[in-house]
C-alpha cells in the first residue's frame, strides 16, 4: 500500500494486487452500499491516517473515487469535502476511462487478437463480455502502453473510444461475463 498525500483535503491510497488480496475485495467488488467495501474503506483510511500521523474519517463529507491500476490493484482518492458543499454522506465513484474496448464480431478474431496480444507480451487485465454473438475485450494497460493496445485490437474490431465509463456499466448490466481478470491468457 502506497499513500501520498496530494494536499489538504485529498490523499490517494495504491493497493497493489496482494494489498487487495489481502483486504478481500476486488475492484468490481467497490460499492458503498455494500459493508465489505466499507470495511475495506476505513481499513485503508485507518492505515493511511496512521501513516500520515493525521485524523481522517469516513463520517465526514467525503468523496471517493477508485481507478482500477495496472496489474490488477487501484488507486483510491480521498477527498474530504467542504461542509458548505450540500448534502451529507459519502460517495464512491469508480473510474475506468483507462480500459480498452474492443467489439469484436468473429469468435475467430477474437482468438487471433489474445493470441496477438499474448505475443506482444500483454499480461495485465483483461474482461471478455459476450451479447448476441458479439464479443468485447476489455483490456487494462498501463497508459503508456493504452496507443499500442488499440493498435493492436483495431485490426481485430472496432474501438470503443466514447462514453467508457458508461459503455462498462451497460456491459456489466446486459452482457454476459466470461472470462476476469485475465481473459486474454485464458483465450
Amino acid at each position: 500500500m502506497r499513500i501520498e498525500v496530494q494536499d489538504d483535503y485529498r490523499i490517494a491510497v495504491e493497493l497493489t494486487k496482494d494489498d487487495m488480496s489481502e483486504l478481500d475485495i476486488t475492484y468490481e467488488d467497490l460499492d458503498y452500499s455494500n459493508i465489505e467495501t466499507r470495511r475495506v474503506l476505513w481499513t485503508v483510511l485507518d492505515e493511511a491516517s496512521h501513516t500520515i500521523g493525521c485524523d481522517i474519517n469516513l463520517s465526514e463529507r467525503m468523496l471517493i473515487e477508485a481507478v482500477p491500476a495496472t496489474a490488477g490493484g487501484c488507486i483510491i482518492y480521498f477527498t474530504v469535502l467542504p461542509k458548505s458543499h450540500g448534502s451529507t454522506g459519502t460517495k464512491i465513484i469508480k473510474r475506468d476511462e483507462g480500459a480498452v474496448i474492443c467489439d469484436i464480431p468473429k469468435l475467430d478474431d477474437l482468438f487471433a487478437a489474445c493470441a496477438m496480444l499474448k505475443k506482444k507480451g500483454y499480461d495485465q487485465k483483461s474482461e471478455l463480455y459476450a451479447k448476441d454473438n458479439r464479443y468485447r475485450l476489455v483490456l487494462y494497460p498501463s497508459p503508456a502502453d493504452e496507443t499500442a493496445m488499440e493498435t493492436v485490437l483495431c485490426e481485430f474490431g472496432n474501438i470503443l473510444r466514447h462514453h467508457k465509463s458508461h459503455t462498462l456499466s451497460h456491459m456489466e448490466e446486459y452482457w454476459k461475463r466470461l472470462a476476469s481478470p485475465d481473459a486474454v491468457a485464458k483465450l
